[in-house]
């Protein structure tokens, strides 16, 4: 048992016989420690929600796991797997668990940590695709392989009784605004939309203009208030408005294929969500405008700063970083891929000036594969990595399963 206070004993003497011999330090028993588990219940929960606040759900979880007290003090996030207290926000998972086992990295692009996970759970399961927001879709391993939705920081699954369609490159999404969760699945080679609840599913076919302005949206966080938006359609107009006046074929301007070398249509829209509202970030040949749309009554307007952020885009996603918190990464500034047949390089195109540089002299990526592979010297920078994830999507291990 700890030992009380009382028991702790006192300073010991200075030796009198030797005036240079200095004083001895509290001398404490192996018995005296801090009996960290009696803390008081309401000092252990204010602890435990000043880490919710800054979205450190594992800080959170690591503090339940220190003893049977601080858990009995604390609500445990697989009670309700949808509480938003403990759902991933602005987490993404750099090196996927296709390439690299149970063991991640994940980034939080709002504060800048990063945060290293051994996630066995994947090795009960086929991954699927992982979401922005830094939850992983997941298959059973037995038919008809329906759909599970994981949050790596507690540890938490949510069962659907959708199955997971057997295509290689599957997109998604899991939005908490609804009584339920939805959980929403685009199928590229067939553009079929699953939409879920856990107890049911529809399926969509559509064609390709609107499946890819869809997958846009989806893959950059515009779900839940955006799909009942009346100005929707007006807002989908003014952009494909902007396209024509661009000379930009609809079919390619929200396709996912990267333009072939010399091509002289390379004009690419991205839709993001940037702190509730819905920016069409339009990239031509050597001219990037930044649009905000209004979702009442669907006017565009040009943005002229995103200030203290940056932007990623991508031909598969797109994601806004706090650049506070990345001091390597310019502020105010679109970060975008040029591909150049089997290769791609990064640039860089500042809002305000409009001014293009390469981020670096030398060629960024490969192609292998289907992939666009890092060739720079280890240890990549930041912004090499949040375009690595920007460019490429994994293929669904259940789709690579069944192939083979």
């Amino acid at each position: 048992m700890a030992a009380a206070a009382a028991d702790v004993l006192l300073p010991s003497k200075r030796q009198k016989n030797n005036p240079s011999c200095l004083g001895t330090l509290p001398v404490l028993p192996a018995t005296a420690t801090a009996d960290w588990s009696s803390l008081q219940p309401d000092i252990v929960r204010h602890i435990a929600n000043s880490f919710l606040t800054t979205d450190d759900v594992d800080c959170y979880m690591d503090l339940r796991a220190v003893c049977h007290n601080w858990r009995c003090a604390t609500d445990d996030p697989k009670d309700d797997t949808s509480d938003p207290r403990f759902l991933p926000y602005r987490w993404i998972i750099l090196n996927d668990a296709f390439q690299s086992g149970t063991r991640l990295l994940l980034v939080n692009t709002s504060t800048g940590r990063f945060l290293h996970r051994e996630l066995p759970l994947l090795r009960d399961y086929y991954v699927i695709t992982t979401t922005l927001t830094g939850f992983f879709i997941l298959a059973d391993r037995s038919p008809p392989h329906a759909a599970r939705v994981f949050n790596p920081l507690t540890g938490g699954t949510i069962p659907f009784t959708v199955p997971v369609p057997p295509e290689v490159n599957v997109a998604g999404s899991i939005c908490f605004d609804f009584t339920l969760p939805l959980l929403t699945l685009l199928c590229d080679s067939s553009h079929k939309l699953y939409m879920a609840r856990p107890d049911q599913f529809e399926v969509e076919d559509h064609k390709f203009p609107v499946y890819s302005f869809i997958r846009r949206a989806v893959v950059g966080g515009l779900i839940g208030r955006w799909w009942g938006s009346a100005g929707m359609a007006d807002v989908i107009g003014k952009i494909l408005g902007v396209a024509e006046s661009l000379r930009a074929h609809p079919l390619k301007f929200f396709s996912t294929d990267p333009p072939e070398l010399g091509s002289a249509d390379n004009a690419r829209c991205f839709l993001m969500d940037f702190g509730g509202h819905l920016l069409a970030i339009i990239k031509g040949q050597g001219l990037i405008q930044v649009f905000k749309c209004d979702d009442e009554n669907g006017t565009l307007s040009h943005v002229k700063s995103i200030i203290k952020h940056a932007i990623f885009i991508g031909h598969h996603r797109c994601l806004a970083v706090n650049t506070d918190m990345f001091p390597s990464i310019e502020a105010n500034c679109i970060y975008y891929t040029e591909h150049l047949g089997s290769s791609a390089r990064i640039w860089k195109f500042n809002i305000e000036d409009r001014k293009v540089e390469t981020v670096s002299e030398a060629v960024d990526f490969a192609k292998k594969d289907k992939q666009f592979v890092l060739v720079a010297d280890r240890p990549f920078t930041i912004i090499q990595l949040l375009s690595s994830y920007s460019i490429n999507i994994q293929d669904s291990e259940l789709a690579l399963q069944q192939i083979t």
